[in-house]
């Protein structure tokens, strides 16, 4: 039997082939966390640093059928302004679901996978024709909302980790009364309406009063 005779053109074809495929496998594995932790200058005080915060994206489990997962004001051109600058910053609040970093070379940094919150369009005010998300009166926290993909589903999207600007906490708006099924443990996803809660400590006050 005569044996494969391979010309340079066809070892470097093989060599692309070879390549292009482990490129591919590569793509496809990803690094996966379940929490990261944020540490920012002191809005208060520049020259201080403000405590480390924990942001967990536990998946579903048995114990936990809903995950555990924190809310985060992030950064993202879909988002809401919340400022009277049409210049500024666009924003949403998101839930972090999970921190992902796909293995391959170089090493790209690490994105998260949310679940958003939309400003509510009950609070708001115009500047110069441009829509502005406002807190609730009374109450001033900003009311937001699950958004839901047309299958029912939450919407979400992969962001850079960079988009992240402040850890926040947000508190069931209840109604008359609170569903019997809702528990510390799922109330972000069996409820649909949140409160910004902008009152949980100094630092998120001035902190999301300094997006405003």
């Amino acid at each position: 039997m005569p044996r494969p005779i391979f010309t340079s053109m066809t070892l470097f074809l093989l060599w692309g082939i070879f390549f292009l495929v482990e490129r591919i496998l590569l793509a496809m594995a990803v690094n996966v966390w379940e929490k990261f932790r944020i540490q920012q200058q002191s809005v208060q005080d520049g020259q201080a640093v403000a405590p480390a915060q924990t942001v967990q994206a536990v998946p579903a489990s048995e114990r936990l059928p809903f995950g555990h997962a924190n809310t985060m004001l992030v950064s993202h051109e879909s988002g809401d302004l919340i400022s009277a600058d049409p210049y500024s910053e666009r924003y949403l609040v998101a839930q972090v679901r999970a921190i992902l970093q796909p293995i391959c070379d170089p090493v790209p940094a690490p994105v998260i996978y949310v679940e958003f919150f939309n400003f509510s369009n009950l609070h708001y005010y115009m500047v110069n024709n441009i829509h502005v998300a406002a807190p609730a009166p009374k109450i001033e926290m900003f009311l937001v909302q699950r958004r839901f993909r047309s299958n029912g589903r939450p919407l979400g999207d992969i962001i850079p980790l960079d988009n992240v600007r402040q850890v926040v906490q947000l508190v069931p708006k209840f109604g008359v009364k609170a569903p019997k099924e809702m528990t510390c443990n799922n109330c972000l996803d069996v409820g649909r309406e949140f409160y910004l809660n902008s009152f949980a400590d100094k630092e998120t006050f001035h902190a999301i009063l300094s997006y405003q």
